[in-house]
Parts: C-alpha cells; structure tokens; sequence
C-alpha cells in the first residue's frame, strides 16, 4: 500500500476520540440498565452461564473464573478482572454483594486479597434476578473480542443495582461516582413512578431519602440539599461514623461503631493515635482497635475530659467525617439507535425512567418468546390431538411406510400435519401413544391455550404489563430487601470544633536565637543554660502558654504568627524558623512578641471624649532604617498566619532597600521614651506617646529626618532616665544614648549631632529575657534585636558580618547634666500616616493613601 500524507492534527484528534470513546463505553462507566461496567457484566456472565456457579453451587477457585472471563470475554488483564471480581464480594464494598467469596477477600482495614489461585467464589442469591431469563431473548447479544463467542449487550437485571450498589469510575474527560442506596427504598420510590408517571423528585425522595451505605454510619444533609443533588446529579454529601459513650470502670471511652464510605479503618485509627501522640487532642489518651466482625474502636479518655469536645476534634481532624461527591454519570442508549450507548449525567428521576423503560422492555420481549413458545406446543399438542382420533390408522400407515420419509410424508397426506407437527409424531415413545394418555395431552392443549390468552391480553395493553412490572419489583425487595444502615440527619448534633478546646494549656518558655531558631521548653534555670548551635546566641527568652500565640516580626515587614503549642518542644537546638514560614533569602527575624500577659506591660487604657477607634494597648513600635516608625496593637497578630505572614509595616521609595531595624513591646508609661541612633553619628530622643497607633500595615510616620546616605542604626525603648541606646563608634568608644545626656525633643526632627567626624557602626543589645515570676516584669524588660554593624555606609546583619567586634560593655559613668537640644523646627514637609488592615500573604509593593498630619 503506497504512503499517503494525512493531517497530525486531524489523525491525532480521530484516534484520542477513539480511544475516549472506547474507555468511557467499554471501561470506566456503568449502564443505567443493569448498573454494570463491562468487565462485572463478563464476570457474572461467566460465572452464571459457563460456569454455573449459583447461589447452590459448590465453590470454584477464582484463578479459574478470571481465566474464563480473560479467554472468552475481556482480554484486558487478569489483575484487572480478578480485582473487579474481589469488589463485587466485599460487603464494606458494595451494599449487596454480588458475588459470595470464600477466603481472604480483603479487609476494612486496607488489606489486599490472597492470591487468585488461593480463594474460591461463586454467585450472591441476590445476583440471580440480575441473571434469569437470558434465554428468553430479552436482551441482544454480541460478538466477543475475536468472534467466537457470544456475550450479553447488557444483563436482563430486575434489581436497579445502578442505584442499589452504586458505582465508581473514571474515564476520559468525565467521572462517575453514584452512592449506593437502599434497595426497599429504591423499589419504593420505582413503584412509586409507575403509579405516578409525572412524580418530581421530591416526591421520590419520601420513598428514597438518601444514600445507605454499606459502612452505615450517618448522612449529615438538609432535605434541600438532598433533593438539590438529586435533581441535578451532582453534589456533596456530608458523612460521618458513629460514637458511643462507654462508662465503665475506671476512665469513660467512646466507642467507634462504624466508620464512613470509603475510609480505611486502619488509616483512621493510626491518625488518631498521631493527634494523640501529638498532644493534640488532649481528651483521649489511648486508641486501640477491638474490631471483629463489627467496627469497634475504642479512645480511652482522660479522666475529667469532655466526650463532646473529643468528638469535635475528631470529626474536624480525622477522616471519622469525609465527603462523598455525588456524579450520577452513566451510559444510556442512544434515542435514533439504541445499540449505542452515549454518556450522561443524569437526575434521579432520569435514572429510576430509564429502568422502568428498561424494565418493561424486558417484561414485553420476554412475554412474546414464552407467547412464541406456547404457540409451538400448542401447535405440537394439536397435531397429536388428529393423530390420537385415529390412532390404530396412523400406527398401521407407519407399519406400511419403507423408512422414516416415507412415514412423514405418509402422514403429512393423510391427516394433513404441518413437518413440525409430523416430526413431533414420528419422535414420540411409543408408550405415550397409548389410548390413556389422551386425556393427558387434551389437558395440557387447553391450559397451554388459557396462558397463550393471557400472554396476550398482556400484550395487547400497557397497563397490565406495568403491573407486572410493578409485580415483579415488589417480590424482589420482599426476597432481597433489609433494613436501611445509614441514619439520617438534617443537620449535626455534635458541639462544633473549637481549636482553644484541644490545646493544653501549660507554662511555656519561648526561645528564639539570634539565628533564627525556635523551640519551646518547659523551664530553664538561666540564659546560658540554654542549648544553642554552635556559634549561635539566644536573643529571645519569653514565658507563653501554650493557648497564646508567638509573633516574630521580620525586617521587610513581615509578622509571622504562630502558637505557642505548635512550636517543637525540645531542650535541643530547635528547628529553623525558615522551615515553619517561607522567609525571603536573607530575611532575619528583628523582633519577637507574645500574647502572654506576664510578658506584656499592664497599660492603662486612656480616656476619650466622644468616638474613638484607636486600638487599645499594649503596642509594638516598629522603625525602619529610612527613619519611619509606627506603632500597632499586638491584638492585630493574634491569630495565627500562613506560611507567608501578615504585612505590617510597609517601605517608601525615597530610601532603597529599605528593611525595619527592630521591633519592641511598648512599656507604654508616660515616661517611656525612644531612643535612637542613626549611622553618621546624629541621636535623638522622643516619646513614644507621639507615634500614631495604626490600625494595620502602614509606612508609619517619620521618627527622624535623615541627610542624604544616613540611615537608623538602632532604637530602643527606655522608662527609666539611665537606660538607654548603647553605639559604638569606629574608634571604638561608647556611647549611650540617654536622657541623662540628651534632652528630649519632638519627633520628626533632625536629632542632635553627637559626631563630627566620625560614625556609629554598632548597636549593642542584650538578650530579652522575661521570668514569669518577677515581680514587675515589665522593668525586667530589655531592647530587643540584633547587632547591627555599618561597613560603608551600608547596614548589614551582624551575624553575617566576618569576625564583627562584640558590643563592648556599656562603662558607668558619672551623672552629668542634660544637654538641651531645641525642638526641631518644622521643614514644612508632612509626615505620612498610613492606617490599612493586615494584609495576610500579601505583597508589600502596593501603598495605600494615608492621612496626613504637620507637626507644629
């Protein structure tokens, strides 16, 4: 055959539609008929036709089913028909399995079933309606693959098991994932329409109300949303194991009694021995799985610890509650040619008129092969009838005759027989032939001709076929039918999940290395004792329970919060703090809070006249090295914060690169004050009451107003008149920016020059360490932050600064009088004042306008 050129993009579209077309009819998706996939179809087929393997029979092994499958009627893997073959016998699997194993068949827990060659299987009692009357031409047959046999285009089923057992599937460019339901209910709700042809779907759903998994368990869903998924097709179905309260001696227990569709149990019960090993769920203590036949899994709980609260927490964190997400997709044939079939999603009044249509079908092919049937035996019966009215004639004719066509022509001539009739005389026993068994055969012609009427009164009305359709429905639920397993309930009676209520709440001490390291211990007897990385210092120690949240501010502007009962508690080094958020490269921690008020000043809240929206305290004060500053609630950072953190402070564009220097909790006193350096030696001195309080992230206001290339080296907070900034300067000497030394002035000014010819290049910062036992504690608070060292005019972190000189110790020096500095006059520029929400994750490029107030 000579080559010929074709479009890749037409050949390629032909063959993947192909291909699609061939895994959705032939693969992944059941039809509405008999609710089947092909490869369960073949099996059943087999098993019932080839086989014979029914409900009586004996059992045969498996390897021996897939192999007849595999051979004659689906040539696409042993594996994947022997593990179809395992799903239609689990129980946990399908509502009403149709096929009863014997062997390991898998469990609930997850196990996989033995070997094809080691277990054994034949047909469920309730795979039989699906089975009867294939020889009664009810439904078409086909080829198989090669041509050498025949198998069914679809099973004759008088059970909807579409809905009955439910199915799951995927194929190409669409999915199926039908609940299964209860089979009383769903012949309920079929009888239902064929009383009522025009019944809606919430008529339906009186007789069928909702999914009747073979787990049980419950189903959490409002009447409305039930009949939203069932009329569309589609839809989420809330479901939920069962919990019982056990007292008995000792400690209360609650009892798992059954678990949702499609959950593992194994799975489940080593996740909820991970929340407990985890401290999460401080109610239960223990777990253990007592399981039989029956679901049995027991959580000890602590003595004293509420039930409830323990089942929140398990239905919020455990898969003891899972989602079923309702698509009833599948196969119905095609309107201009019912041989094909087409893919659908359909409503539920769709599926149960797509059975009963079936349904009758099947009632009318069936009634018209027994009424074919009849009338050959009646005609059978007939010619019998003639020859017994003269039968000494018909026995000497056959004496007369030379063979066996001769006789049937003999007796076609005399007693005008048609060639069935005659072939039927020529076959009888001659014992039959006696005069006795006349009466036998007049008596089966008349009750042979009563049924033929009645087959055809049949036919010749629809409605006596629809009672027996509804007939036939109604013996199978009487045979099959059970109770229904999974309750109902139109919404949850379980206290919902509150996080605070599965915390422990235990003293904690937080600590956070210069290096960016975090751990939380349960106590320590000194600072140094605190085991650190190599090289590495401790520059946070804070008490926090473990219910109260940690906030560790970065230097471009970021919060990330975190609790305190998430934090890795270890007397070990702790774990990166990069791990936990996604930290920038370079991106260093400069301040850290917690919501603990023993580690938090007590500040009064000031009176107002009238309205007013300003946050209470107590505040953090955060500066950048642009000289912005801004002051926020630490309430802002109280929730915890994605891996991203919370913008809190935002950069203008007049100064590059810009980066917070640190951040402090706010004595909050009248007295408290700001004390700050910036790199070529400028100092100033302010309150803290004059920093506007901010509602969210914000550039802030100006703290000081820097020359070209000047930037802040560092700040900190001080309520008392010797505390204060400790500098150092590039010839080594100390100096302390104070009150005692520098008067204090207005913010927004230029700040006092305390060098000429010379620059600051490092601020020295003790660890912040607060004991939850002091008395004040807030006194015993101190600057926090890191070195900061100046190379160049630029700022750079002091840990990664080679071999950078240790703050030297700050010297006692004698009181001396404070040198007054002028209030900075105003340059008639207006500080910016930026008040914005959190912005959670978000980018920090985008500014928001702001007010603006001039300084007098």
């Amino acid at each position: 055959m000579p080559a010929r050129s074709v479009a890749l993009h037409e050949t390629t579209r032909t063959r993947y539609l192909n291909y699609a077309v061939s895994v959705i009819t032939a693969r992944a998706l059941p039809d509405v008929r008999d609710g089947l996939k092909p490869v369960q179809r073949r099996i059943l087929y087999a098993m019932s036709q080839d086989l014979r393997l029914s409900s009586e029979s004996r059992f045969r092994k498996c390897a021996a089913v897939v192999g007849e499958v595999m051979g004659k009627y689906h040539p696409h893997g042993d594996q994947a028909i022997y593990d179809a073959m395992v799903r239609l016998a689990q129980p946990w699997a399908m509502r009403y399995p149709l096929v009863a194993g014997q062997g390991n068949f898998g469990s609930l827990d997850g196990d996989n079933a033995a070997a094809m060659r080691y277990t054994e299987a034949r047909l469920h009692a309730i795979a039989a309606p699906l089975l009867e009357e294939l020889k009664k031409d009810t439904v078409d047959f086909r080829d198989n693959f090669e041509g050498t046999f025949e198998e069914p285009v679809v099973l004759p089923a008088q059970v909807p098991n579409l809905l009955v057992n439910g199915v799951q599937g995927i194929a190409v460019g669409m999915a199926t994932c039908i609940p299964p339901h209860n089979l009383a209910e769903v012949i309920a709700a079929l009888v239902h329409l064929v009383d009522e042809p025009k019944a809606t779907t919430a008529e339906l759903l009186v007789h069928m109300p909702a999914p009747d998994f073979p787990t049980g368990g419950r189903v959490i869903a409002t009447p409305e949303v039930l009949e939203g998924i069932y009329e569309t097709g589609s839809g989420t179905i809330e479901m939920r194991g069962d919990l019982t309260l056990e007292k008995g001696e000792g400690r209360k227990r609650l009892v798992i009694t059954s678990i949702p569709y499609n959950v593992t149990k194994a799975t489940l019960v080593e996740s909820i021995a991970e929340h407990i090993v985890g401290e999460k769920v401080p109610q239960i203590v223990d777990v253990r799985d007592e399981s039989t036949d029956d679901v049995r899994v027991v959580c000890e709980l602590k003595r004293g610890a509420d039930p409830e609260a323990a089942k929140a927490y398990l239905f919020k964190h455990t898969s003891l509650r899972s989602r079923f997400h309702v698509n009833l997709t599948c196969l119905i044939p095609s309107k201009g040619d019912a041989s094909r079939l087409v893919p659908r999603r359909m409503g539920l009044r769709g599926i149960l008129r797509a059975f009963l249509d079936f349904r009758f079908e099947f009632i009318t092919r069936r009634i018209e092969f027994d009424l074919r049937k009849l009338n050959e035996r009646i005609h059978i019966l007939e010619g019998f009838e003639r020859i017994f009215d003269a039968l000494d004639e018909a026995i000497a004719l056959i004496r007369e005759s030379q063979d066996r066509a001769d006789a049937h022509t003999r007796l076609r001539q005399r007693f005008e027989l048609s060639e069935i009739q005659t072939d039927a005389v020529l076959e009888i026993r001659l014992y039959r032939l006696a005069r006795m068994e006349v009466a036998t055969i007049r008596d089966e012609l008349e009750d042979k001709r009563k049924q033929a009427a009645d087959l055809e009164r049949l036919l010749t009305g629809k409605k006596r076929r629809w009672n027996l359709v509804r007939a036939e429905l109604q013996e199978v639920a009487t045979l099959h039918g059970d109770a229904r397993r999974t309750r109902i309930e139109a919404e949850s009676v379980v206290r919902e999940y509150n996080e605070e209520s599965y915390v422990l709440d235990e003293d904690a001490r937080v600590i956070v290395t210069r290096d960016g390291w975090i751990k939380r211990q349960k106590s320590y007897t000194e600072l140094g004792a605190i085991r650190v990385r190599e090289g590495d210092t401790v520059g946070w120690a804070l008490p926090a329970r473990t219910r109260e949240t940690v906030v560790l501010f970065s230097d471009r502007g970021r919060a990330y919060s975190t609790r305190v009962v998430e934090l890795p508690q270890t007397t070990g080094h702790g774990e990166p703090i990069a791990r936990r958020f996604d930290l920038a490269d370079g991106e260093r921690i400069v301040g850290v809070a917690v919501t603990d008020a023993r580690a938090l000043p007590v500040l009064p809240v000031p009176a107002v006249d009238g309205e007013d929206d300003t946050p209470p305290p107590p505040y953090v004060v955060a500066m950048s090295r642009g000289g912005a500053c801004m002051r926020m609630a630490i309430e802002a950072f109280r929730e915890p914060s994605n891996r991203k953190g919370r913008v809190f402070m935002r950069f203008g564009p007049k100064v590059p690169d810009d980066r917070v220097v640190r951040v402090e909790v706010s004595f909050g006193s009248e007295d408290e004050m700001v004390n700050l350096a910036s790199v070529w030696g400028r100092a100033l001195i302010f309150r803290t009451g004059e920093i506007n309080v901010l509602r969210g992230a914000g550039r802030g206001v100006r703290a000081i107003r820097l020359q070209e290339n000047d930037r802040v080296l560092g700040f900190t907070l001080s309520a008392k008149a010797r505390d204060g900034l400790s500098v150092e300067t590039s010839r080594g000497r100390t100096e302390i920016i104070r009150v005692t030394k520098y008067q204090p002035a207005r913010r927004g000014g230029k700040g006092r020059e305390v060098l000429k010819r010379d620059k600051f290049v490092t601020a020295g910062y003790e660890a912040v360490e607060i004991r939850p036992d002091a008395a004040e504690p807030v006194e015993d608070m101190t600057p926090v932050g890191d070195e900061t060292v100046v190379e160049g005019g630029q700022v750079i972190d002091a840990a990664s600064a080679t071999e950078a000189p240790a703050p030297a110790p700050v010297p006692v020096e004698p009181e001396e009088p404070a040198i007054s500095e002028a209030p900075a006059e105003p340059d008639g520029e207006a500080d910016e004042v930026l008040d914005a929400s959190l912005d959670e994750g978000a980018d920090d490029e985008s500014e928001d306008d702001g007010q603006m107030r001039l300084e007098l």
